[in-house]
Parts: C-alpha cells; structure tokens; sequence
C-alpha cells in the first residue's frame, strides 16, 4: 500500500481549515485568513507523530486537545475563557458532525454489501469506498454539512435577528476612518433633544488616536460630564467644540446624567452586503467596553439603517 504523505497533509490542511472557518461563522468570529491557514498548518502538523514509533507517546487524549486549543489560539486570537471555551465547544461539535456525516456517506456510498450471520457486512479498502484518498467523499460530506448546516443554522438564529444583529460600522471623523463592528439594538431609542438626530453609542479608545487629549480625559471618567467639560471648554480646538455634544439621557444607577457626543463627518453601516450611511448621526462615547468578549464596540441606532444605499462586497479590515 502507497501512501502520498503530501496528498494527505493537504487534504488535513483543508479540512481544517474549513473546521476553522465553520467555527468562525457559527461563532460570529472574524475570519482572518491567514491566521487560519497558519492554524490549520499547526493542525496538520500533528499527523507527522503517525509515521514515526518514537512519536507513540504523543498520541495520548490531551496531546489532541493541546493542539486543538493551539489551533483555536493561533486562529482567533488572545480572547476572554468564557468565549475561548465557547469557541473550542463548537470546534469539536462541527468536527463531531463533519466526521459522522463523512463516515455515514461512506458506508451509504458503499457498492458492496452482504449478510453474514445475519449481520450486515460493508467491504471497502480503508481509505473510503471507490476513492483513494477519500478526496471525493470528504468534497462531497463538505458540500452536503456546509449545505445543511447553514440552512439549519439560519432558520434558528433568524428570529433573533430581527430585533439584534451585527454589522461592520465605518466612521469618518477629521478625514480618517475608524471601523470597528456595531451591534443593532431596535431597544436603542437616543436622541439629541433638540434635532432628534439618533446617536449610536461607541467605545471611546476607538478614536483615543483622534481626539484631543483634555476631551478624551472626559470621556474616560464616569459622571460629572457637564462641570468637567465646562472647565476644560476653552481649551479644545474650534474644530472639536463644533463637533462636541452633551446628551441628556437616564440610567438606573446614577438617574439623570449627560452622555458626552460628538459630531462625525460620515458614518457607514454595513449589514450582509447592504450599505447604509448617513451623516445625520452623533456618536455617544463610552468610557467602557460594550462587549464583554469584545465581538462588537458600538450600538448603531435603529434609524441608521431604514434606508439603504446600495449594495456592496465591503470587507472589513482589522488588525489581529
């Protein structure tokens, strides 16, 4: 028997990557390639222990799931347990689901059956039924998961879509662009009191590198917005006392409180393929994270997207 060790790297490196790439997409993760391919490369790796004795020891459970977690790391990054957990679950649970519905087409496809004893025996030559390598069966088992998985997927997660989803969120302010993700929230209802212009909410070290330093010092402190800001008003360049914005809004833990806003040039929201923009918008600043697990930095308005613009293959482009 011949075994085409580079045929068989290759075929791991595809099935890994696209291991990877079903995790990303049921986890809502964003894909950078290159660091899946470079995990998917780390993954294949492994199969180098099977062709060396010397090797044995390695073919121990928690070797496997060292590398899994090596893999997932190298993919996604450095993330909090809690979504580095949920991601390692649902890497397994799409391998799980990948290799039975591999495995159940292979026996399916098999062209030679017969009954022994009462029992049913399936003849093929290990590798797969009529293929070697099982290149056409795994391509096929791809197809078919890919096909089912998403379809089933969709159904369950579009009733929570209606009312929240996520969206990549381009700001233009003093002629850079900050992008970063935002998550639509029908529950979001802010307004400038005055213009009823809507105001999304954002996490304030997204424009740290924009904003000067006495109104970044605001924005960074919790509470009192009016009196501080009041202190250092003269001190802000004529540009960005245009741009600022105090809004009136209420919280339960501190009642009545001003959510300091400014004014972007532009701002481009887009949502599976769909772009909206607007100029008509304020950007609340918030001193925190609004993601625990960091999946999105901003809250878009509602009425930021009644109205799209046209539709686009806009790719989202981040460091990491």
């Amino acid at each position: 028997m011949v075994l085409y060790l580079d045929i068989i790297l290759l075929l791991n490196v595809a099935i890994d990557t696209l291991l990877l790439w079903f995790t990303a997409y049921f986890r809502k993760e964003r894909m950078v390639w290159w660091r899946m391919i470079l995990a998917s490369l780390f993954g294949s790796a492994y199969l180098v222990f099977f062709f060396f004795p010397v090797f044995s020891p390695m073919y121990q459970w928690w070797v496997k799931l060292l590398f899994s977690v090596i893999m997932l790391w190298i993919a996604f990054g450095n993330r909090r347990l809690l979504s580095f957990a949920q991601n390692l679950i649902i890497f397994y649970f799409v391998a799980f689901v990948f290799g039975g519905g591999v495995l159940g087409l292979q026996y399916f496809l098999a062209p030679r059956n017969e009954i022994v004893n009462g029992l049913v025996v399936t003849h093929n030559d290990g590798f797969g039924v009529g293929f070697k390598p099982t290149l056409g069966i795994v391509l096929i088992g791809f197809i078919l998961i890919f096909f089912l998985g998403k379809k089933s997927y969709r159904a369950i997660q579009e009733p929570r879509r209606i009312e929240t989803f996520l969206v990549d969120v381009v700001v233009t302010l003093a002629g850079e662009k900050v992008i970063c993700r935002g998550l639509v929230d029908t529950g979001n209802q802010l307004h400038e009191p005055i213009t009823r212009i809507p105001v999304m909410i954002m996490e304030n070290r997204m424009f740290a590198h924009l904003l000067p330093p006495s109104l970044l010092r605001q924005t960074d402190e919790n509470g009192g917005v009016w009196e501080k800001l009041d202190g250092s008003w003269d001190h802000l360049p004529l540009e960005w006392q245009s741009r600022v914005r105090l809004i009136p809004y209420r919280s339960v833990s501190r009642g009545m409180d001003f959510l300091l806003a400014i004014k972007p040039d532009h701002v481009m929201v887009v949502q599976d393929g769909i772009r909206f923009e607007t100029e008509r918008v304020l950007i609340g600043l918030n001193p925190i994270p609004l993601a625990a697990d960091g999946k999105y930095q901003a809250i878009v308005h509602p009425a930021m997207m009644e109205t799209y613009t046209e539709e686009s293959t806009f790719i989202l482009k981040q460091e990491g």
